[in-house]
């Protein structure tokens, strides 16, 4: 090899080593590569301190051993669970490459001078300064405040951090055991109240291996006669008061908004240990809300009222709502009586599907339906009572049909006249006729004991 081609073989690895070095290195402003942190990596004891600031407005969250508390804009206890994973957050904070250091792209990027932004400290000291912006695949944007390089953070963040003041507090109404439950009271405005016990089950014998009885709700008093206890209404207010939640806050009412000073309705479930938790019950809050205490404190909450439907039982609800109770193979005939569409069912022998329709005449009865239907009947029950029993305002001095239910055992059947629907167009009116008390039924357990004639014809 002589040296001109020496020389040349030479230039030409040097050219490609240039060309090489080039194209590896980023554009200003589309830089690609691994690089150094933003931030240290933070450990648990390298801060204490929060400040997420959403919309210009600022909530500060601090760690004191395993609890959480807001000190600004106002004190407050946490969300635990919140506060818990936004602190995690950063400890297990990630970093790829550097997306862009263009500051016209951050506004792309959602990490502007307005985006949401986390301040980390040690006390008063600032450890770290972050704006969290948008996610992209598996990466959140994220930029050091005060600097132009936008990062990928390994991970979805922003969601741990995107909550305003409201969304930080701890939204905890009451909160227990309910094996810890002992008893339950509920007073209502009009004086009416009821109180009941729950004994411990009762234990095994010994060398018995059943299994222990529990001996369930026990009536020690009540404004109204209980005839039968609806047991299943005293366990649905315990298992919604064991963790029960607020959906905001009312920091500003005063009691003559919320009611609370007399209270529509007192809700107390007795603890073990001589422990109680209380429940206030207030005025509604537009459609969909009421105002809620807890007894002996001054915090007023607001809860949905499907939430608070859960436990918003007047002594009156916790008796048996059974409005007919005739097993299938005991019903011998279901009459419909109304305007539009009467029909009659009667059993015609042993058969599940022997059936025939004496009204109206002439139609050819799917049985298989009347089958169906007669399985209603068994153990049939009301959702709740109506607040009113006037026969104008519930439609049952007009019902819309009158059902009857004819037991092949004497003395079992059951009448029932059927009203107008609620305002919520969910349920109807109904009541067994000669009673006081006027039934609230869902609407689609009306509509299935009342259909159509050619809803009952045989199809095929």
């Amino acid at each position: 090899m002589n040296k001109k081609t020496l020389l040349s073989g030479v230039a030409f690895v040097a050219l490609g080593l240039v060309a090489l070095t080039v194209l590896k290195s980023p554009e200003k402003g589309q830089r690609t590569g691994e690089g150094a942190r933003p931030i240290p990596k933070l450990a648990r004891g390298d801060f204490d301190t929060l400040v997420v600031t959403k919309d210009g407005k600022s909530t500060t969250v601090v760690r004191e051993g395993d609890a959480y508390k807001l000190t600004a804009p106002l004190a407050f206890d946490a969300d635990e669970g919140a506060a818990k994973e936004a602190f995690e957050g950063i400890e297990t904070l990630a970093f790829g490459s550097i997306v862009t250091d263009q500051k016209a792209k951050h506004a792309e990027f959602e990490v502007g001078d307005s985006a949401l932004r986390v301040t980390v400290q040690k006390g008063d000291k600032p450890v770290a300064d972050l704006r969290i912006g948008k996610s992209s695949g598996a990466h959140t944007m994220v930029r050091l405040e005060g600097k132009d390089e936008v990062w990928q953070a390994k991970g979805a963040l922003r969601f741990k951090y995107d909550r305003d003041t409201t969304s930080w507090r701890n939204k905890t109404i009451s909160t227990f055991e309910e094996s810890n439950v002992t008893g339950l009271s509920v007073s209502a405005a009009d004086g009416s109240k009821i109180a009941l016990a729950k004994p411990e089950p009762a234990p095994k014998a010994e060398g018995n291996e059943a299994a222990a009885t529990d001996g369930g709700w026990k009536v020690e008093e009540s404004s109204l006669k209980i005839d039968v206890l609806d047991k299943a209404i005293a366990d649905g207010i315990v298992n919604a008061l064991s963790s029960f939640r607020a959906n905001d806050f009312a920091d500003a009412e005063g009691p003559e908004v919320t009611g609370l000073a007399s209270p529509k309705l007192t809700v107390t479930v007795k603890l073990k240990g001589n422990a109680s938790a209380t429940l206030l019950v207030g005025n509604k809050k537009g459609d969909e809300d009421y105002y809620v205490k807890k007894e002996g404190g001054d915090q007023v909450f607001v809860v949905k009222r499907w939430n608070l439907e859960r436990i918003n039982k007047r002594p009156l609800d916790f008796s048996d709502k059974t409005i007919c109770n005739v097993p299938p193979g005991d019903v011998h005939e279901i009459s419909v009586a109304r305007k539009e569409d009467p029909f009659t069912l009667v059993r015609a022998g042993a058969g599940p599907d022997d059936w025939k329709v004496t009204q109206p005449r002439g139609l050819e009865l799917d049985t298989s339906k009347a089958s169906t239907i007669a399985g209603y009947f068994s153990a049939w029950k009301a959702t709740g009572f109506a607040e009113t029993t006037s026969p104008a305002a519930t439609g049952l001095d007009k019902p819309v049909a009158t059902i009857t239910v004819k037991s092949k055992t004497p003395g079992v059947g059951c009448t029932l006249k059927v009203g107008r629907g609620t305002e919520d167009k969910a349920s109807t009116y109904v009541q067994v006729p000669g009673g006081a008390e006027v039934y609230i039924v869902p609407q689609w357990q009306v509509d299935r004991v009342l259909p159509k004639k050619d809803d009952l014809k045989k199809t095929s």
